[in-house]
């Protein structure tokens, strides 16, 4: 893969990750809670969901991008590492700066920059993985795998979240998914 191609699909990929989880950040309420949206909005302010509003913007390159680079026989390991990415990066940098004594609550311009951080980590892992040297048949068959274990996650875990878990409950509300009152 040539430079230019490299740094135009990390670019590109970047920029849909950040502004379709952005927008989409606002349309479950937008739609009056329509449990349809929740699938792929935020319906709360957990570190899952906001995992889950990058997740949404991943699956909708794949859904262009698929088209164009599909034939790259390295292209489901390439996108099951940029899954994996915001599962990872937004979770530890949260919980790490919220770690510090000093600070009480999030800061809204930190939160905004981890989730363009876990964008561009998710585009520049989705570029490695592209151009490395072909896994071959079974590194695709577990990388569709990994996909296909990360979109199970990504459409159920609203609905039947794991409850009791920092990564599930809003720091707001202590509900979990969409459900409407606090658990006991």
């Amino acid at each position: 893969m040539a430079m230019n191609d490299a740094w135009l699909i990390f670019g590109l990929e970047t920029l849909a990750i950040t502004l379709i989880g952005s927008l989409l950040h606002f349309t479950y309420k937008w739609s009056h809670e329509n449990k349809i949206v929740a699938i792929f909005s935020a319906v709360n302010e957990s570190t899952w969901e906001h995992i889950k509003l990058a997740l949404s913007g991943i699956f909708a390159c794949t859904l262009v991008d698929i088209w164009f680079l599909g034939s790259n026989p390295n292209y489901w390991f390439a996108r099951s590492l940029s899954f994996v990415m915001p599962v990872i990066v937004i979770p530890i940098l949260f919980y790490g700066y919220r770690s510090f004594k000093w600070v009480k609550k999030s800061i809204l311009p930190v939160d905004i920059a981890i989730f363009v951080v876990a964008a561009a980590a998710s585009s520049a892992v989705f570029v490695w993985g592209l151009g490395t040297k072909s896994l071959g048949t079974m590194g695709g068959v577990v990388s569709i795998m990994i996909s296909v274990a990360i979109l199970a996650a990504y459409l159920l875990l609203t609905r039947f979240p794991l409850h009791d878990n920092f990564l599930f409950k809003d720091p707001i509300t202590g509900r979990y998914g969409y459900e409407k009152r606090k658990r006991r």
